[in-house]
């Protein structure tokens, strides 16, 4: 039975095109904020509630999708900071700034944006505290997604 199991896990992470007939590798993550989250100056923001991690590269320990493929990926990001206070948080590659959302304090405003970019194998994808104060998010596995896809292996 672990046998038949494990070649099960195999064969999920592939899919075939029924148009060429070529594999191509399934990577797909979603994850969440399971409730209200500070986070430090500069801190990478945990999403430790995971709905989806196809292929195993998203950490919700370290808060880092790491590309198991080079390949054309589509990145995405949602959030909601609490009313306390505003927050701007920068999508990072590989410890450089790619984007930045903001959110206003003394509201419930959501900011959100998708990136598509082409990774190469190893490199690494994290949302981060931009601001040099702590920062809090207001949550409840709702409004703050962290989410990515492999459109298409190169």
């Amino acid at each position: 039975m672990t046998i038949y199991v494990f070649a099960l896990i195999l064969l999920a992470k592939w899919t075939v095109c029924s148009c060429c007939s070529s594999k191509t590798p399934v990577v797909a993550f979603t994850s969440m904020l399971s409730k209200d989250t500070t986070i430090g100056p500069r801190g990478i923001l945990k999403y430790d509630h995971v709905v989806t991690n196809w292929g195993g590269a998203y950490r919700p320990t370290t808060g880092i999708f790491t590309a198991p493929y080079d390949g054309l990926y589509s990145i995405s990001c949602t959030m909601m900071s609490s009313p306390s206070n505003y927050v701007h948080l920068e999508m990072m590659k590989n410890g450089q700034r790619i984007s930045i959302v903001f959110s206003n304090a003394k509201t419930y405003p959501q900011a959100s944006q998708t990136l598509h970019l082409i990774l190469n194998k190893g490199d690494r994808i994290w949302m981060q505290n931009h601001n040099n104060h702590k920062s809090k998010m207001h949550d409840g596995k709702v409004y703050n997604v962290f989410s990515g896809i492999l459109i298409k292996d190169l």
